[in-house]
């Protein structure tokens, strides 16, 4: 993978910023059900400087094809309606500018998968199983055949997660298999 060494103090850098990055959020995303511009946008500012300091024009791109990726994540997303909250992609563009591209899609690819099995288990809880599975079939559906967004009303009562737990859980297997594996 392609993050910054820990055996330099910038690479131990980005991902001691990483891990504060993710329990901030967590907080924030629980507390209030947001991820504050103010918390994500100084965290991709820190990356690109720490990256560009250590790697020089290498590491500003590192940071930059991170931002860069979680752009394109932002510009699929509208592709099919608004699968994925704003905050959320800007904090997929924080993680990228902190540890890179491959970094950030992982983290989404795992947090995905994690915010799936935590969405399961509200619905199964709730006993809103069947119904959500009936929704998200005719939404795909509409999408697929009429052309038709697939839209999810925010004012509506559904039931709604802090998705920030499941990024950065994802960021943090990621960190810990980088670290470890």
């Amino acid at each position: 993978m392609d993050f910054a060494s820990t055996d330099e103090p910038i690479g131990l850098a980005t991902v001691a910023a990483s891990v504060c990055l993710a329990v901030v959020v967590v907080y924030t995303d629980i507390r209030w059900g947001k991820i504050f511009n103010v918390v994500t946008v100084p965290f991709a500012v820190i990356g690109l400087v720490l990256n560009s300091v250590a790697d020089g024009v290498e590491g500003a791109l590192l940071s930059l094809g991170g931002i860069a990726a979680g752009f394109a994540l932002w510009f699929l997303s509208g592709l099919f309606g608004r699968v994925i909250g704003g905050g959320d992609i800007k904090l997929l563009m924080a993680f990228g500018a902190l540890m890179g591209p491959v970094f950030m899609l992982w983290t989404f690819l795992l947090g995905a998968i994690i915010g799936g099995v935590i969405a399961v288990g509200i619905a199964l809880r709730r006993g809103l199983l069947q119904q959500a599975f009936r929704h998200v079939v005719g939404a795909l559906y509409m999408r697929a055949r009429m052309a038709t967004p697939m839209e999810i009303p925010s004012d509506s009562d559904a039931v709604t997660m802090p998705y920030a737990v499941a990024l950065c859980s994802g960021a943090l297997i990621t960190i810990g298999a980088w670290l470890w594996g």
